[in-house]
């Protein structure tokens, strides 16, 4: 009878022992089937937004802020002395090239001329006299040459007091328009002393600087657009690339001309120039697509035919305000939108139809 409790103990002891041996074996088996589910479903194709573009065709231009010029500017300045008498032109006028715009007082210089033309009369007919006597063996070689000498001198004269007439009128050196004028009648002026200042405005000169990034790609002759700062534009044409850079700046100086037969736009005038240097096939997207490499190579990810993913790298050809130009692309491409973040180059994924944050003008 004392055996009784004592096999009973034993059995209620068996029972809690296999239920506590049941529980510590049962939580492995949930654990692992739910890291087995995880598995499973990480496995499966991360779902990622796509867009698909096409290429368009750009013309990448190279922006300059310039400013207009006078193609020509002249100080007209004295080349004798003498006071002015006569004015032709003032300032503010148009000028024709080589018409005059001032006159000086002839002064004595009509009879310096009579005299050195009468001496040149007399230094002809002694180096007649002397070149017959010459040749009949009554002169020397000597006596001839020193007549020659003379009558060079004489004639010589004559040339400087007809230069000196000629200087005493100041003719416009092109059709421009006088921008300043430094003498009135009564005024007595010096050799060297500026007269009139002259511009010329037809064509037109815009300068502006290029980055060193830029300029071998500008030659002359290529064609630009101006706009001025009223809004209005112009077509002109590259004349001058600079060779050497502004040391403080690092660029370099580009001139271009344009017609101004009216002279209506004047010197001094801001203006923006856009000068198209190449045109290439570009796909427009938003900032947010691009992303980097491991090794820091700039690009983006696009969908493949057989739904991997497949990074591309890209050439930036010009930013705008509302993405950027990328070229470097095959015509068409599955770029994704959304999720490029959390997939690998050769991942396998979903594609989701969506739409970019892309111009509607462009990818319409």
């Amino acid at each position: 009878m004392k055996k009784k409790p004592t096999i009973i103990a034993a059995v209620l002891a068996l029972v809690a022992f296999a239920w506590i041996v049941s529980g510590q074996f049962a939580s492995p088996d949930k654990d692992a089937v739910k890291e087995l589910k995880a598995v499973e479903k990480a496995k499966e194709p991360m779902t990622v937004r796509v867009a698909e573009l096409r290429a368009i065709l750009r013309t990448q231009t190279v922006k300059i802020t310039g400013r207009t010029e006078a193609s020509r500017k002249v100080d007209l300045r004295a080349e004798t002395q003498g006071q002015v008498v006569e004015l032709y032109a003032h300032r503010g006028d148009r000028v024709e090239e080589k018409k005059p715009i001032a006159n000086l007082r002839a002064d004595g210089r009509p009879a310096k001329l009579s005299e050195a033309q009468a001496i040149l009369r007399q230094r002809q007919i002694e180096y007649d006299a002397s070149d017959k006597l010459t040749q009949k063996g009554f002169r020397s070689e000597t006596d001839k040459a020193r007549a020659q000498a003379h009558l060079d001198s004489a004639r010589a004269a004559v040339e400087l007091m007809e230069i000196d007439i000629v200087r005493t009128t100041f003719r416009a050196p092109f059709d421009g328009i006088i921008v300043a004028g430094h003498v009135e009648i009564g005024d007595y002026v010096k050799i060297g002393d500026v007269t009139a200042t002259v511009v010329d405005l037809d064509p037109l000169l815009i300068v502006g600087n290029v980055s060193e990034r830029h300029v071998n790609q500008i030659t002359e002759g290529l064609s630009g657009t101006i706009t001025l700062i009223d809004g209005s534009e112009l077509t002109g044409s590259v004349r001058f690339v600079a060779s050497l850079a502004n040391p403080a700046t690092r660029t370099y100086r580009i001139e271009l001309t344009a017609p101004n037969t009216d002279l209506a736009i004047r010197d001094g005038l801001t203006a923006k120039i856009e000068i198209p240097i190449r045109a290439a096939m570009a796909h427009f997207v938003t900032p947010s697509v691009l992303t980097l490499n491991d090794d820091g190579v700039v690009g983006i990810k696009t969908v493949e035919s057989d739904n991997t993913v497949k990074f591309r790298a890209v050439e930036i050809i010009a930013n705008d305000i509302d993405g950027v130009w990328l070229g470097g692309l095959p015509d068409k491409i599955k770029l994704i939108t959304v999720g490029q973040e959390f997939v690998t180059n050769g991942e396998t994924v979903t594609p989701v139809n969506g739409t970019a944050r892309i111009a509607a003008d462009f990818n319409s």
